[in-house]
């Protein structure tokens, strides 16, 4: 490989800012994205949950089997379901596979093994995916519709414990799979079922025809007679396919046969197919399992990377090792066996490619390997959580890896980690049941120079306009001498010429022979850091390897003898470091010069430790660093001697803590709590206790002058920090004193009788001394066990009472309980034209709603003299074009919902003139729609909102039945939520949470209320400037509740005055107040003065009526307050209404008539009011339902009668004889996709605010509205939801009604086509300068520049659009030119 640094400081030259190391491969034009707060996400990158910006994706309920990039985003199988992520990890589908039945997690035990996404000819994306279940199934589906094209079983294992890999290759034209499977079990007791014949039980690879996924010799077939193989990956290299594996024997340490590589060489399918070239042994320090893989190219050159690891179970710092094998040179050491049936290994002697390890390091479980700017960068993956990024150099030697990531809960990385397909600037990193995206880098970490280009990270770059610069150098043995060349490429003007370099050699130390490569006879180490100093020199540290090297001076092998080092101890310490370790041997007081090594993973510099005390001849102590979470070897030198063996010590996260067992204690300490967490082995104390890994067990310290609910907060020493734990409740010791007991135990408290004894804290007491204290505290307990089941029956007996009463009242309640509904409500307050039809077309972009509420001018002449958007309104009136551009955009992935919603809602203004053409496109776009939908799903049309057209047709909807809506369906409507108000009012309503007694929809129950009653007050309402419409004062009697706020009272007030009058009083709710007039005084009443009520937990109650004991016929007098008067206060957490929090709901109840705790409420004992409420309003709900299923004078709408006589003509086009499918085409255009949206939202068709409440209970009457057109039948159990329960009894008779509308409408005679393009005419009068057009072009403007590429494209390949692609084009450049000038 050729030297780096150059092409990477040129590619920097004059694109960053000076003096600053940034991610500069990040790509042109993205920008980082921050999304709201996702849970437990914290920190900077390398720390715990932080996952690139963006919120993982969590698996519900099931580890993860399987990950997989595609072009489009992230495949993810587990739990038996596959899910298709986005880039960002926003679920985008969910699939359930033909092989887990009904659902995800059925039947258990179902486990992906294979996923392949590859894409066929013309773009079109296949998916294979492989799963246990039913032999080893594969299934075949088509993205991104997931439609099955084929299942084939016996095509993966279905062994538990089984391995598949396969590729998919193409050839002469063809698509195969090449797959290698573990299909047989070794031990014949262990088969579960899924065995295959024994004529393929020996068969470990096949070719298979994606066409059919058969198995047949002659595409190929390869057998193997010894024991089981495991293989870990399949990988595609020109015309060979590599096969890594190991065998099953190796994972109990039973074989001696080492990990290998099958090769096989594609042939033909008529010249035999796939035939095995042959095996190759892989020689990785002698380790005999593989547990990850990853391919590396870079042009014509590749090489395999491999996570080597040892089969015993021990956690040793060198366990886990990184091999690279070049693909040619085990394309060519393959051995050659003749053409035939191919065995692997049965009898030829394979070649062995022995490499000495790049990478040791104790836990590595994952590998991706990756060329950026000619270097080789791995991201490893450990079984503790970390993610790790090492950058080789050209000798493939690694710098010291860097933690890129750390999971919070040190769960182990999964096998596969892959880079984002469409950002490489994020990884995916998968363990237990998350995928995170992680950045690759964290350039923001180099704040200097120096420190960003010492990295020589290749993913980060310094720009640095004045001085740039590169080096490299090499080191050999020469006639025993070191010879350093130094090779400099200055790279352009320079202010300041470095004259000299400086190598500076730390003394040799000696470094285990696998950091260490021969080399031509000579000697290369491993070189750290870039150092440059500020006199404009650099060195570099470097650490000799002391070996036998010929060139090298030998020494005798008494020089290499070590002390005798029995035992080090801890060998666990957390990344804090250790004040004081202890090395236990011999001979120490006689030796000299004793330190020690400490050796983490390579490529990263050692710690070399003097000794801190030699205690005596066989014990001395050492010191420890702090150094980031692994496994590090530890040995010990003495007198320049070789090192002693070394051993494995293990630095671990700080300790955490899950859970205590029990978290109660007395004051007097000394009970035994067990905690349960992580990492306590390298806990220093806990009130002095020792502990294990996961467990830890301790006496709690006894307290002095505590009080009784004491809570501490215990911690965990680790050498100088203390770490939070748990928290730890104290209780009062138990006391017997004269046989009674005075003192109320904890449940979980042990009894324990207690004397006062000096120097005794418990003890033991003679039976002959203390019988008598023990059979009195018998008696006493006894009687105390009498005592409190008396209680408890008095309890139940009173809790029966109460749900008696409760029950009774609600029945009660229903039978005589009537509703005073308001005759007249004056006025009914419709919004106009343009609010009605902004609020519809842009329900959640307020952005655009105000931008064309603004007025129009009253001249059109300068926009009639505009060019451009003449052009472009012509434009969009080509039929061909508008219709050619919309399925343009749609088919860019980009163009998401969202910008086709606003698209269609911008092309409704621009064309809110031209109704009968907007008319015709909407007819051919439906037609397209269908015709994408016939051969899936038919009954699944216009069911949501996925494309223009159906946006389209809900604005025209709105357009066309906004005169309807007015003249027919407005006064019932507002009825209707009027009346709603107006029984929620009837009854308590909690001010916090809005919650009330009286409502339609269960989450919206107040079930806590007390008893209430009502106040008949005299309101005196003042005569204000803002009212001229009354001469004086008015008084009203306004019926308010005990249990309502003063702000609740304003608000029925100015009903009533409303209700009375017809019109409003004039004054908002804020500007006004209410003074409580009386012979004594007046005062004013607020929600919250110096009287209110405040709570244990320092949370204020409002005031309510009762509060200020208000009774019957006071008089109250409203008065406008002073401007400078504060507004209510707004109410947070810190206030409470109705709604009490726990600790007072649970508090004893002191006064006349109540004693003991206050009264227990079910929730289920108010559902009754529910009932009460439909009930109350169902009269209104039915006048509202039946105006719009009616047909007024026998005549429909033109718009509805057009509508579904097309969608009757398409279905009879089509062939479609199934009567409910056009039943559901009428009911998704209509009562979905407007009635619903209209009956939900009543502020958009009236000048009202809608509260959270109302629209809780308008989504239960919205429900019942959609049930009614729905086909199904429902079965409804006693556990059915409450809302579809309400309306149970009357959905049959809606759905017959709504039949017969449907009958009706059809029945009528069919609109002539003038008659339908008169009243689209008429409609588009009504609305002309309604809305600024101009606007509306613009916004569409931007789409077509934004893929003005694409749609050109589209239009060349279409015919007749040469004259249209001319004025697209001057379309652009005008609005290119107005776009220069800042005119758009």
């Amino acid at each position: 490989m050729q030297p780096v640094l150059p092409s990477f400081l040129l590619s920097l030259d004059q694109q960053r800012p000076r003096g600053k190391c940034s991610d500069w491969a990040a790509p042109r034009g993205a920008a980082a994205r921050v999304p709201a707060r996702c849970p437990g996400v914290r920190g900077a990158a390398a720390r715990p949950e932080r996952a690139g910006r963006y919120c993982p994706f969590e698996l519900p309920g099931a580890p993860i089997d399987n990950i997989e990039v595609s072009g489009s985003g992230v495949l993810v199988a587990g739990g038996s379901c596959l899910y298709e992520l986005r880039p960002e990890l926003r679920p985008r589908r969910r699939v359930v596979p033909a092989a887990a039945g009904q659902g995800c997690g059925e039947p258990p035990g179902v486990r992906s093994n294979l996923l392949l996404p590859y894409e066929e000819a013309g773009g079109k994306g296949v998916l294979l995916a492989g799963w246990t279940q039913k032999d080893g199934t594969c299934e075949v589906w088509e993205r991104p519709a997931y439609r099955q094209r084929f299942n084939r079983s016996e095509v993966v294992s279905c062994l538990p414990d089984g391995s598949t890999a396969g590729v998919v290759f193409q050839l002469a034209g063809a698509w195969y799979l090449a797959v290698a499977a573990t299909y047989s079990a070794s031990d014949p007791k262990k088969r579960l079922g899924c065995e295959p014949s024994q004529s393929d039980e020996t068969t470990v690879i096949t070719v298979r025809s994606m066409d059919n996924l058969e198995s047949k010799e002659e595409l190929g077939i390869i057998k193997r007679k010894q024991e089981p193989l495991h293989f870990v990956d399949a990988l595609q290299w020109g015309d060979h396919l590599f096969f890594p594996y190991y065998t099953l024997k190796a994972r109990l340490g039973n074989s001696m046969e080492p990990p290998s590589m099958a090769v096989l060489h594609q042939l033909h399918p008529s010249e035999g197919g796939l035939t095995l070239k042959g095996h190759v042994y892989l020689d990785c320090g002698c380790r005999s399992l593989i547990v990850s893989s990853s391919l590396v190219r870079q042009g014509e050159r590749g090489w395999w990377v491999g996570v080597f690891n040892h089969s015993h179970s021990a956690k040793a710092w060198n366990a886990t090792a990184v091999c690279i094998f070049e693909m040619e040179e085990m394309k060519e050491q393959a051995c050659v066996i003749d053409k035939g049936l191919c065995l692997i290994s049965d009898s030829q002697e394979a070649q062995s490619i022995k490499k000495l390890p790049t990478l040791i390091h104790s836990g590595l479980v994952a590998v991706y390997g990756t060329v950026v700017l000619n270097q080789i960068v791995l991201f490893l993956g450990t079984d503790d959580g970390q993610l790790l990024k090492a950058i080789l150099n050209e000798d493939m030697e690694s710098n010291c890896p860097e933690v890129l990531y750390e999971i919070k809960e040190e769960t182990s990385i999964f096998p596969k980690l892959r880079l984002d397909p469409l950002d490489n600037n994020y990884i995916y990193l998968s363990s237990a049941n998350k995928v995170r995206r992680i950045p690759v880098a964290n350039c923001s970490r180099y704040v200097s120079e120096q420190e960003c280009l010492s990295a020589k990270d290749p993913y980060c770059g310094w720009c640095s306009l004045n001085r740039r610069y590169f080096l490299y150098f090499r080191l050999r043995y020469k006639s025993n001498a070191l010879l350093v060349s130094v090779h400099f490429d200055w790279l352009g003007a320079i202010h300041k010429v470095l004259t000299s370099c400086v190598i500076k050699i730390v003394k040799p130390v000696e470094i285990f022979y696998e950091n260490v490569v021969l080399k031509n006879s000579s000697c290369f180490c491993n070189l750290t850091a870039l150092v440059i100093t500020d006199n404009g020199m650099f060195y570099y540290y470097m650490y000799l390897m002391l070996i036998h090297c010929p060139l090298l001076p030998r020494r005798t092998e008494d020089q290499y003898r070590p002390n005798d080092i029995h035992s080090i101890e801890p060998l666990w310490i957390s990344t804090l470091g250790k004040s004081e370790i202890t090395v236990k041997g011999e001979n120490f007081t006689r030796a000299s010069g004793i330190k020690l090594i400490l050796t983490g993973i390579t490529g990263c510099k050692p710690d070399i430790i003097k000794v801190r005390n030699v205690l005596n001849d066989t014990q001395m102590t050492f010191a420890l660093p702090p150094t980031r979470k692994e496994a590090k070897s530890i040995c010990i030198q003495a007198n320049g001697k070789k090192c002693s063996p070394p051993m494995t010590l293990h630095y671990v996260s700080l300790p955490s803590c899950l859970g205590i067992t029990p978290n109660t204690s007395w004051i007097s300490g000394g009970r035994k709590i067990t905690t349960i967490g992580r990492n306590f082995n390298v806990v220093d104390s806990v009130s002095r206790c020792p502990g294990n890994e996961s467990e830890y067990y301790y006496l709690t310290p006894s307290l002095s002058h505590a009080t009784e609910g004491k809570v501490v907060d215990m911690m965990l020493k680790v050498e100088t920090t203390f770490i939070p734990c748990v928290k730890l409740h104290y209780h009062p010791d138990p006391v017997f004193i004269n046989y009674q007991l005075h003192t109320e135990l904890d449940p979980d408290l042990e009894l324990k009788i207690y004397v006062s004894l000096k120097g005794c804290l418990f003890c033991s007491f003679c039976t002959q001394n203390l019988f008598s204290s023990f059979l009195a505290a018998f008696i006493v307990t006894r009687y105390k066990s009498k005592e409190l089941t008396r209680k408890q029956s008095q309890q139940l007996e009173l809790l029966e009472y109460e749900i008696r009463k409760e029950i009774r009242e609600g029945f009660a309640e229903l039978q005589m309980d009537e509703l005073d509904v308001v005759d007249s409500f004056g006025t009914v307050p419709f919004l106009d034209y343009k609010h009605f039809a902004l609020r519809t077309f842009f329900p959640e972009s307020g952005g655009f709603a105000s931008i064309f509420s603004e007025d129009m001018p009253q001249s059109r002449d300068q926009t009639s003299k505009d060019e451009s958007f003449n052009m472009l309104h012509a434009l969009i009136c080509n039929k061909n074009f508008l219709v050619t551009l919309i399925h343009t955009l749609e088919k860019q992935k980009n163009f998401s919902v969202k910008d086709r919603c606003l698209f269609a809602s911008f092309l409704t203004i621009a064309l809110q003139t031209k109704l009968v053409y907007l008319t015709h496109i909407l007819e051919v776009l439906t037609k397209d729609l269908m015709e994408q939908s016939s051969n899936v799903q038919p009954k699944l049309l216009l069911r949501r909102t996925e494309s223009v057209v159906e946006k389209l047709l809900t604005n025209w909807m709105s357009v066309c039945l906004s005169g309807f809506l007015r003249e027919t369906i407005g006064e019932p409507f507002y009825l209707l939520v009027t009346t709603l108000n107006q029984r929620i009012n009837k009854g308590p309503v909690d001010a916090i949470t809005c919650k009330a007694l009286y409502t339609l929809n269960e989450d919206w129950l107040l079930w806590q209320v007390s008893e209430f009653k009502t106040v008949v007050l005299n309101i005196i309402f003042e005569k204000i400037p803002e009212n001229e419409s009354e001469d004086a004062c008015q008084t009203i009697q306004v019926n308010v509740l005990d249990c309502d706020t003063i702000g609740q009272a304003k608000e029925k007030s100015l009903q009533a005055f409303l209700n009375k009058n017809g019109f409003l009083y004039g004054l908002q709710l804020d500007e006004i107040g209410l003074e409580l007039v009386s012979e004594e005084q007046q005062r004013e009443l607020l929600d919250i003065d110096g009287s209110s009520e405040v709570m244990e937990d320092g949370i204020r109650k409002l005031n309510t009526i009762s509060h200020y004991e208000i009774s019957n016929g006071a008089t109250i007098k409203v008065f406008k307050k002073k401007a400078n008067t504060r507004s209510d206060v707004d109410y947070s957490d810190e206030h409470c209404h109705l709604i009490l929090p726990d600790s007072e709901a649970n508090k004893d109840v002191k006064g006349a008539g109540h004693k003991g705790k206050q009264k227990f409420k079910v929730k289920e004992m108010y559902l009754t009011k529910l009932l009460s409420t439909k009930v109350a309003i169902h009269s209104v709900v039915e006048k509202l339902f039946r105006s719009i299923w009616s047909l007024p004078n026998n005549k429909a709408p033109v718009a509805i009668k057009y509508f579904f006589d097309f969608l009757d003509a398409q279905a009879e086009s089509k062939k479609i004889t199934d009567p409910d499918v056009v039943h559901i085409w009428k009911t998704n255009s209509l009562p979905l996709r407007f009635w619903v949206n209209i009956l939900k939202n009543p502020q958009f068709v009236f000048d009202i605010k809608k509260t959270s409440h109302i629209d809780g209970c308008l989504s239960v009457i919205a429900q019942a509205f959609m049930d009614a057109f729905s086909l199904a039948e429902q079965t409804l159990g006693k556990e059915a939801p409450t809302n579809k329960l309400l309306y149970a009894k009357d959905i049959p008779l809606y759905k017959k009604e709504v039949k017969a509308y449907y009958k009706a409408i059809r029945d009528l005679p069919p609109l002539t086509t003038s008659e339908v393009e008169e009243f689209l005419t008429q409609e588009s009068k009504k609305h002309e300068n309604e809305f600024n057009e101009k606007v509306a072009l613009i916004e569409i403007c931007r789409y077509i520049v934004k893929y003005y590429d694409e749609i050109v494209s589209k239009l060349e390949r279409e015919r007749g659009f040469e004259e249209v692609q001319k004025q697209l084009q001057q379309v652009k450049a005008l609005f290119d030119e107005k776009k220069k000038c800042k005119w758009l």
